[in-house]
């Protein structure tokens, strides 16, 4: 027999690791899963109003009809500056605002699309600042 005949030895079985799957999200899913704290609540809902007022004083909502599309625009503005300045997971922006998580990561890519317009992007940072305004004023690591 020769050597290629010869049955070959039998080798052990490869044993395979399981596969972890990695989404760019994963550890912020792990974040958005503990509960929403009062204060964090209670600080979006202080930039959403923020986010409100400011709109009606510039004037940037006149080209807007009132109603569902301005509450939407206020909405959106208001989750991003609260997923931005507060460094808050778009889970946790979800529940403060009782909306699904993928809302947050729509109203996030729409208002950085806008961003382009240097009006709406002076908006944006006025809010931005007046919500940095508010955390330093609740005194505490909220």
């Amino acid at each position: 027999m020769s050597r290629l005949e010869q049955p070959a030895s039998p080798q052990p079985p490869i044993s395979v690791a399981p596969s972890l799957e990695w989404s760019p999200d994963a550890e912020e899913d792990e974040l958005a899963e503990k509960a929403l704290t009062p204060e964090r609540r209670l600080l979006c809902m202080i930039v959403r109003q923020l986010t409100e007022e400011l709109l009606r004083a510039t004037g940037l909502d006149h080209d807007q009809e009132p109603g569902r599309r301005s509450t939407s625009h206020v909405r959106q503005v208001a989750m991003y500056v609260c997923h931005v300045a507060y460094s808050m997971p778009m889970g946790e922006v979800a529940q403060a605002f009782g909306r699904d998580r993928s809302t947050v990561g729509h109203a996030c890519r729409m208002v950085e699309d806008r961003r382009d317009d240097r009006a709406y992007d002076t908006f944006v940072a006025i809010v931005e600042r007046m919500a940095s305004a508010v955390h330093l004023l609740a005194g505490k690591r909220i």
